[in-house]
């Protein structure tokens, strides 16, 4: 059975129960946590007697909970996703720990793994994680949970399955997010409000798709900068610079919103701007990148969101106060002076807003008044 299979699953009606052999797709990993695909639930296999499961959580789309299972007291959960590349499944780590945990260790929840050694604690209760095949989605949640509550890095925590399981093996996509966890330190919860690698993450999964829409939670709120600037230390405030409209000095962003891009080196092909001739691959002309950068790549802003939600491939952005052109954005990424791929991109133009020290008094713009006389 494909792992790849997306539909929504079915349950036949249950048989009489009779005496069963280990079922041949559960597999042990690692004390009483176990991987399945859908086999074992569609056979009606005798999770609790056999192997003194308790909990279940199903990480697949059923078009209803197997009514058995209710009727057996098994303790369920279940995350209703799909097997894609570009599917969140890192959303869901913070519930999907909590719930192990809740099986395995019910009365130490508030120990930080970090500060106790879990490998030598006994586990109370067995937990069936389960998806299509066994191979991808439940592999990937069980992976995350010995990260977090082992302090296993990625290569380790795959290995504890794939010996265990030999077809363990997470789409790409998943993957690409097991790294972005282990890159956080695997923690016990996520702030996936606050955490930028996670957010520009999700811009990045964003600009694979078709859809460009954003989330209401990723927009970073003029409070949610404030409060993240209230995190820094003295010498790192220091460094924090307010960037404003050239012409109204109205406030559009804190430097801790840039996301910060390496300029490529000059020796490197990235550096260089080459123009061809139209319909001809005959270059015309060679030019090298700037020293200096004309772009300040951003985390999407809240004042942006009349034009982010337009789900349009790229577009202009404009102050809010004044509605001069600012910046611009592209889904499938733009290209700094400095010669930086940037995908996906969100961005101001130096040439059009000011920076200023974080304790500096932005004066009005002198035009401005000119102009009022």
């Amino acid at each position: 059975m494909s792992e790849t299979d997306n539909t929504a699953t079915e349950i036949p009606a249950p048989v009489p129960e009779s005496k069963f052999e280990p079922h041949p797709d559960v597999s042990r990993i690692l004390g009483n946590i176990y991987i399945s695909g859908i086999q074992p639930i569609i056979d009606h296999t005798p999770l609790k007697a056999q192997y003194n499961i308790s909990h279940i959580l199903s990480v697949i789309r059923f078009n209803v909970i197997p009514e058995y299972l209710v009727r057996k007291g098994y303790t369920l959960k279940n995350i209703s996703i799909d097997d894609l590349q570009t599917q969140d499944i890192i959303q869901y780590f913070n519930e999907t720990n909590k719930f192990i945990d809740e099986c395995l260790f019910p009365n130490e929840l508030e120990y930080d793994p970090k500060l106790v050694n879990f490998k030598k604690k006994p586990q109370k209760n067995g937990i069936l994680i389960h998806c299509q095949a066994g191979q991808s989605r439940s592999v990937t949640i069980v992976c995350a949970y010995l990260m977090y509550r082992y302090g296993l890095n990625l290569k380790q925590a795959m290995y504890a399955i794939s010996r265990r399981r030999n077809d363990a093996e997470p789409n790409s996509g998943f993957m690409e997010q097991l790294k972005l966890y282990e890159s956080m330190g695997s923690p016990q919860i996520i702030d996936y409000t606050n955490d930028q690698n996670y957010k520009l993450w999700k811009l990045n999964n964003l600009s694979q798709s078709e859809n460009y829409q954003i989330s209401k939670d990723m927009y970073k709120e003029d409070n949610d900068e404030d409060l993240q600037l209230k995190k820094l230390n003295q010498d790192e405030r220091s460094n924090v610079t307010t960037v404003r409209c050239k012409k109204c000095r109205h406030r559009l962003a804190l430097s801790t919103s840039f996301i910060p891009h390496v300029p490529p080196s000059k020796d490197s092909r990235e550096s260089h701007f080459i123009r061809k001739a139209a319909n001809s691959n005959r270059v015309i002309d060679i030019q090298e990148s700037q020293d200096t950068c004309s772009h300040y790549f951003m985390e999407p802003l809240k004042w942006m969101e009349p034009e982010l939600s337009k789900q349009e491939l790229e577009g202009k952005l404009a102050c809010p106060n004044c509605d001069m052109k600012v910046g611009a954005y592209n889904w499938k990424g733009s290209r700094c002076s400095c010669g930086k791929w940037v995908t996906p991109a969100i961005h101001l133009q130096s040439n059009r807003v000011d920076q200023f020290p974080l304790n500096k008094i932005a004066l009005p713009n002198i035009v401005n008044f000119k102009a009022r006389d």
